[in-house]
């Protein structure tokens, strides 16, 4: 079918489809490269500081896993990471779910106020006058998960595919004694697995590599997820990744390219790692409920 299809293809055609594979194997290409040179120079003495393989080590790995910090700010990332992905998809599908119905008052009211903060933001000087200084959640995990806690973005594409959804599905549940929140729970949610665990990696992928909130909220070094702490020792070469009686030699080590690499390397394989069970997901939780509106 494949060859068929090709071989009755205009010359334009394959020329069309010959530029978009050259440049999506550049761009991979260009995505791809820093991270394998970080995962060599990870295991190079120098770390790769002159641009060769100087001899093969795992000191780096060795000394980022034998710290406690190192270890903690990854546990960190987990709690950050699966906590508020938990709390966004239960607040984007309840939400969407309840704007995709049209008995509910206000529901178009509501969806236009939504579109409008997806355009526009009150700006960081005033997220953190309201969450440090009114709510006074500086130094709390809830300072990262509620300002993000729906993507209006999001919320708008999973309220689309809700309407597609047949209703009625829902009404022959309503006539067996289910309410709204037990048709929820039991109807839709099933049939929106796809849509679900897609939107669930894009929150996750989001909370895992966010340091922008995390580094301005919270000043406990003891809550720092690994991105803040990866920030620490490649932007600033802070060292500290032992004890606090480290010697002049060992902080000297610990802010090497290949500690850098090592961290950067630790801090993306997880994340990279929950992709091949999502990706099957991915056309028909994204396409489906983004065409109609």
């Amino acid at each position: 079918m494949a060859s068929m299809t090709s071989r009755n293809q205009s010359r334009m055609g394959r020329v069309f489809d010959l530029f978009n594979y050259s440049g999506l194997a550049l761009l991979a290409t260009i995505m791809v490269a820093p991270l394998i040179y970080c995962f060599v120079g990870s295991f190079s003495v120098t770390g790769m500081s002159s641009g060769k393989f100087v001899a093969f080590s795992i000191d780096a790995y060795k000394m980022i896993f034998q710290s406690g910090k190192t270890v903690r700010s990854i546990g960190n990332s987990f709690l950050i990471t699966i906590v508020g992905t938990l709390i966004n998809i239960i607040m984007t599908s309840t939400a969407a779910y309840a704007l995709s119905k049209p008995l509910m008052p206000g529901h178009k009211l509501l969806t236009y106020v939504v579109v409008f903060f997806m355009l526009f933001s009150a700006g960081l000087i005033p997220d953190f006058i309201v969450i440090a200084n009114k709510l006074h959640l500086k130094n709390t995990y809830w300072s990262v998960w509620l300002p993000v806690a729906v993507s209006s973005y999001n919320l708008i594409v999973m309220r689309n595919f809700f309407k597609q959804l047949p209703e009625s599905i829902e009404e022959s549940a309503r006539i067996d004694g289910c309410n709204e929140l037990q048709s929820f729970i039991r109807i839709v949610v099933p049939m929106s697995k796809a849509s679900i665990a897609t939107f669930s990696l894009f929150y996750a992928v989001g909370h895992w590599n966010n340091y922008i909130r995390p580094m301005i909220y919270l000043d406990d070094s003891r809550l720092w997820p690994i991105t803040v702490w990866l920030r620490q020792i490649v932007v600033l070469s802070l060292g500290g990744l032992g004890n606090d009686n480290m010697s002049e030699n060992e902080i000297v080590w610990a802010a090497t390219d290949a500690v850098k690499y090592s961290t950067i390397i630790v801090s993306t394989v997880p994340i990279l790692c929950v992709y091949p069970f999502l990706q099957k997901h991915f056309a028909k939780g994204v396409l489906v409920g983004s065409v109609k509106g």
